[in-house]
């Protein structure tokens, strides 16, 4: 019999109760018809071939990143992309170095191949920088692949140019490839980089429209590779179901109206982080690095001896669920989200607050 490897955190966010106050989910607030009427047109996509409305979305995706359409492989979510980057890469027994904090599914989708999962730091104290000496040092001839998101999933940190040129050399050199997540990335605004892939062969960049442009219900996604990769990815989608065509027609004209959605997404997430900093900053029972991009901060709790037991009060008595650290390997944390309404997020950090000063006055009567 198969022992297939758990997904812990994916059964958690998936088995949850629904809370009112929403601080565990990452997506960003959906986007409604008033402010994007494309929802509510008719959908011509019944008559249209599918194969050339795929096309049609890789162009347009190509066209944003500047790119031609044969480094362009289409997926349903950045999950999707991520799993036809693995599954054209990755045999059982090769060596895949995965950060850590990380993402738990990527780990887990790396071990569904037969992959041994290899643990990259990234420290705290660092602010959570990948370094490139650690990865050359952790490559060994087994290693396949490295896994990185950018900005960083959990904390928000964002791997720099200088750093990426660092690591393209080391993957070259050793001949592996850089599985870059960057689902968070166009959440940088105006501060937007260039995705990974358009450095080098070695990277495969993968994004979706979920995270930054709140239309998660298209699971539109995609990833950015050399054309040879591409085709590898491209071979191994065309045995999984492909983007329902509604969706693919969607998807397609949201890259006509990016801009507009981008405005909306860099007013909701700057208002948002900036609210969650103020919440951290003034606290001194919790240590952080204030994330640069993306959707999700990672405080740790110096003041709490059971993390998953507050956890779970913040459900059951507040109506409040963020993420347990432990999900990330590091369970004196929490994660937490702040792509939602400015209202819920206001009742889940307030509740989240409310939670920590109780805790640190338990932890006043103990001494």
């Amino acid at each position: 019999m198969i022992a297939w490897p758990a997904a812990p955190y994916l059964a958690w966010a998936r088995t949850r109760p629904a809370p009112r106050y929403d601080l565990a989910a990452s997506d960003l607030l959906p986007v409604t018809p008033l402010e994007w009427p494309a929802l509510l047109e008719p959908d011509p996509a019944a008559a249209v071939d599918a194969a050339a409305l795929d096309a049609a979305l890789s162009a347009a995706i190509a066209a944003h990143h500047g790119v031609s359409a044969d480094r362009v492989v289409t997926a349903i979510g950045s999950s999707g992309a991520n799993f036809l980057a693995l599954a054209s890469l990755v045999r059982p027994g090769d060596a895949v170095l995965v950060e850590d904090p990380g993402y738990a599914p990527l780990s887990t989708a790396a071990r569904l191949f037969g992959a041994e999962v290899i643990p990259l730091p990234r420290a705290f104290a660092s602010g959570y920088a990948i370094e490139p000496a650690a990865i050359g040092a952790a490559l060994t001839p087994r290693t396949r692949l490295v896994v990185l998101t950018r900005p960083h999933n959990p904390s928000g940190a964002v791997i720099d140019g200088a750093t990426l040129e660092a690591i393209a050399a080391i993957a070259e050199r050793a001949r592996v490839h850089v599985l870059v997540d960057e689902v968070y990335l166009d959440t940088l605004g105006g501060a937007s980089l260039s995705p990974a892939a358009l450095a080098s062969d070695r990277f495969i960049s993968t994004s979706s429209l979920t995270k930054a442009y709140g239309l998660a219900g298209l699971r539109c996604g995609w990833a950015l590779a050399a054309p040879a990769v591409a085709a590898r990815m491209r071979a191994a989608r065309a045995v999984v179901a492909p983007a329902p065509a509604p969706s693919q027609r969607l998807a397609l004209r949201a890259f006509a109206d990016l801009a507009l959605l981008a405005d909306r997404a860099r007013r909701i997430i700057e208002t948002n982080r900036g609210r969650v900093q103020r919440t951290f900053a003034s606290r001194d029972d919790v240590a952080w690095v204030p994330p640069a991009g993306g959707t999700v901060a990672f405080p740790r709790l110096l003041r709490v001896a059971d993390v998953d037991q507050l956890v779970d009060r913040l459900l059951v008595e507040q109506h409040t669920a963020v993420v347990p650290g432990r999900f990330f390997g590091h369970p004196q944390h929490l994660r937490i989200a702040f792509g939602m309404g400015a209202g819920e997020l206001a009742h889940g950090l307030d509740a989240v607050a409310a939670a920590l000063d109780a805790a640190t006055h338990q932890e006043t009567l103990r001494r």
